[in-house]
């Protein structure tokens, strides 16, 4: 068989692109492009590898003579000379712009050398032999490090110019250092400085500061460098310069080469962060000074850059108090009547609205909510908090005290429109709670989540800031919710009517703030997703809160868990669930963690000889659900007997819905799941959809679903924990293995439960239909009074 011959003619193609590739190279290469220093080593090196890829030309060739068996004519293209450099050791000097074309030229080898030996190999694919084509690859490398330290150089010399406009005079050539080491660069940066700070107050993004970002994005992991940058810049210019950019093109927002710039920039400010805190603050200028600017800065960075957490923290703070005085709404306030025509002004800006200062309105003069949401620096800040976990900032910012022109005393006496943009409290969780978050308040739902997050070490911390979010969730429950509404409802139409939400919500609100057929505002579902989250990790204090206690307000030992929790009175703790029992998806999810809860604090009891204390807490945790969800529920002042058990009813009939869910995953197969106190922190209900989960409850509810029931239940998972996954009876270890039991395996469990012999502390013994009585009553306690 005829063996395939190689296309000599495509050979030879490529074999000149290579040539022609390295033809550019030596042609941007001249004395009056650079001379001295590093010019010869760089010459010598060029050489050496145009030699090798003239040898692997021949060797190709040669190949293809053997292989198609017919001598070759022709010769390889002919590889191009280099002129020898010129100059002396030492200092060296260039051309900017010849040396950008040189960068420019090996940028191309790089990237083309390989294509060119991928395309080679394909045509020799009919040779036995493989074409040696490696020194595609080595002279590739080569111009690609080689390119990145030209790229140092044009920084240098461009810096130079603009620090020196004297050396101009002197000719095209700029002197420049032979190597880069620590204190070349710091230079670098101080010229880049001098060159930054020279520049017009107003001019775009420029050559000038293009090659300064690149810089700063060149050398990001170089510290020095930048603190030789950024402490020499004038205080502030660099938190300022996104409004300067925009200045530049008033009347339209900044562009993508200017945000590209921001982010350079944004991105070296937070590598540096973490190491130097001065330059920073010099560059940034007084945190808040300029707000919508920083946020920009940290929103823009590259999100792989942590920044440092103290800089956060005093930017989260700076902007959460920059959000109380400048909202991105307007509200309208009748002013009365004037020539026979309605008046109106709006009452809730200092002076004008922020959003006009940066162009951030359509044609008609109106806020564009997108760009609102992008510029705002609340959400920019928290956001990168929540983005990079960053647990410590999140704590410290929820725990920092309110300054005292923040601090509100009594909130009955809080004006109506301030719970618009917080809620009551005396430090900054206050101030991350509030309904005009205008994503929903996923990102402060985040910040509270992490800053409530039980780390090892921090817990009392994390404890404290979740005993603040719930008295704060409380009050705007209790107090502002009903005072916000009245304000934001006077003097307009209702929009429910008895037959449905037929007409748009025709409050004085933003249309994005949340509203239902009572309030005129409510939590948002991400806010709303942080609170269950915060109830969750902190059971604990809603298992312990009293009806009719005070509550000590102090931190505890959660028997179950070991860690902190506040002990808070039961109003607050019921006034605080109102919030998650407005969704029953949302208390769905709260009722199961629950429930797995009492199971662990159970067997807690059972381990320990303190069966009466587990009851207890047992109870109270139960009933504090039951009236939370019956408070926010109902109009009544006062509650019926029957209320209340149809309240604990419906409770059970949402934890027999997730537990429906659950049967449908691969929850059995997780390894722990079943015992989890937390088990559906990552479980996605809020993604089902809302027809189907009604649809579920329905279903349950056709079914015998009764709240002892699932008491017996829970008692036989506590036994059974408590002993060690062993409760003597092989056939219920067996049933309790399971994360959902089917009618018939309930019934069997709930049976070997009520025959339950428990003992307590003193030689008395209780049986399962006992205990069960006894963990009600502690539940009823809690319930509404009559």
């Amino acid at each position: 068989m005829v063996a395939t011959k190689i296309d000599v003619a495509a050979v030879q193609s490529e074999l000149r692109a290579v040539s022609g590739l390295m033809g550019a190279v030596c042609r941007a290469l001249s004395p009056q492009v650079w001379q001295g220093g590093g010019a010869a080593a760089f010459t010598t090196d060029l050489a050496g590898h145009l030699r090798s890829l003239d040898r692997m030309m021949s060797r190709l060739l040669d190949q293809v003579a053997a292989h198609n068996q017919i001598p070759l004519v022709t010769a390889p293209p002919p590889m191009p000379r280099v002129v020898p450099a010129s100059g002396s050791p030492g200092m060296a000097s260039a051309s900017p712009t010849g040396m950008q074309r040189l960068e420019a030229a090996l940028n191309r080898a790089a990237d083309g050398l390989p294509a060119c030996a991928s395309r080679l190999r394909r045509l020799f694919l009919t040779c036995p032999d493989d074409p040696d084509v490696g020194q595609c690859a080595r002279t590739a490398a080569w111009c690609k490090t080689e390119a990145e330290r030209m790229r140092t150089r044009i920084h240098y010399a461009l810096a130079e110019n603009r620090a020196n406009p004297a050396l101009l005079l002197q000719g095209p050539l700029v002197p420049i250092p032979e190597r880069f080491g620590p204190r070349e660069m710091a230079d670098l940066g101080r010229m880049q400085a001098l060159a930054f700070s020279a520049a017009p107050g107003t001019s775009g993004p420029s050559p000038l500061l293009t090659d300064i970002a690149r810089s700063l994005r060149d050398h990001a992991d170089d510290p020095d460098y930048l603190a030789a940058f950024f402490s020499r810049v004038p205080p502030g210019s660099i938190g300022k310069l996104p409004y300067t950019l925009y200045k530049h093109h008033e009347g339209t927002p900044l562009t993508v080469q200017d945000k590209a710039l921001i982010s350079d920039m944004g991105t070296a400010l937070a590598a540096l962060s973490r190491r130097q805190r001065q330059p920073v603050d010099n560059a940034l200028g007084p945190i808040g000074s300029d707000m919508p600017g920083q946020g920009l800065l940290v929103r823009l960075s590259a999100p792989n850059v942590r920044w440092s957490s103290s800089i956060l923290l005093d930017l989260a703070r700076a902007s959460l108090r920059w959000r109380q005085t400048h909202p991105s709404y307007e509200i309208h306030q009748s002013s009365g009547v004037l020539s026979g025509e309605p008046h109106s002004e709006v009452v809730n800006q200092p002076d004008h609205p922020w959003w006009q200062d940066w162009g951030l309105t359509n044609l008609v003069g109106q806020p564009r909510a997108k760009a609102l949401r992008e510029y705002d620096p609340a959400l920019n800040v928290l956001g990168r908090i929540a983005a990079q976990h960053d647990l410590a900032a999140a704590r410290e910012l929820a725990a920092t005290r309110l300054e005292k022109a923040f601090t509100i005393a009594d909130a009955d006496k809080a004006r109506p429109l301030t719970w618009l943009t917080r809620a009551m409290g005396g430090t900054y969780m206050a101030l991350l709670i509030s309904p005009d978050w205008p994503e929903g308040g996923t990102t402060a739902g985040s910040v509270i989540r992490l800053a409530t997050t039980p780390e090892r070490g921090h817990e009392g911390q994390a404890a404290r800031n979740a005993a603040d979010a719930m008295k704060a969730v409380a009050w705007w429950n209790q107090s502002g919710r009903e005072k916000l509404s009245a304000y934001l409802r006077s003097g307009n139409p209702p929009d429910w009517w008895p037959f449905g939400d037929i007409l748009p919500d025709q409050s004085k609100a933003p249309g994005w703030v949340p509203h239902s057929k009572h309030y005129a505002a409510e939590l948002g579902p991400g806010l709303r997703a942080g609170l269950l989250d915060i109830a969750r990790m902190h059971l604990a204090t809603l298992a312990d809160a009293n009806k009719t206690s005070r509550g000590t307000d102090l931190p505890d030992t959660d028997p179950v868990t070991g860690r902190t929790y506040i002990n808070l009175s039961g109003d607050t703790i019921q006034a605080f669930l109102r919030t998650l029992a407005a969704d029953d998806k949302t208390y769905a999810q709260l009722a199961f963690a629950a429930q797995q809860y009492r199971q662990h604090l159970l067997a807690w009891g059972l381990r320990n000889g303190v069966l009466g204390d587990a009851e207890t807490r047992s109870g109270y945790l139960e009933g504090n659900l039951i009236s939370g969800y019956i408070a926010e529920r109902t109009n009544n002042e006062k509650l019926t007997q029957q209320q209340y058990q149809d309240a604990a009813k419906h409770l059970s009939i949402l934890r027999d819905v997730i537990v429906a869910y659950l049967a449908t995953t691969k929850f059995d197969e997780i390894p722990g799941a079943v015992d989890g106190t937390n088990a559906l922190t990552n479980f996605g209900l809020t993604r089902v959809d809302d027809a189907d989960f009604d649809k579920r409850v329905e279903a349950i509810k056709a079914k015998v679903s009764t709240y002892s029931d699932q008491l017996y239940i829970d008692l036989a998972r506590a036994y059974y924990l408590a002993h060690d996954k062993h409760t003597g009876n092989g056939e219920i270890d067996a049933l309790l293995r399971r994360s959902s039991l089917d009618e018939a395996s309930a019934s069997r469990v709930i049976r070997w439960a009520l025959n339950l012999r428990l003992g307590r502390t003193g030689g008395q013994f209780v049986t399962g239909r006992e205990l069960v009585e006894a963990i009600q009553n502690p539940a009823d306690h809690n319930a509404p009074q009559n």
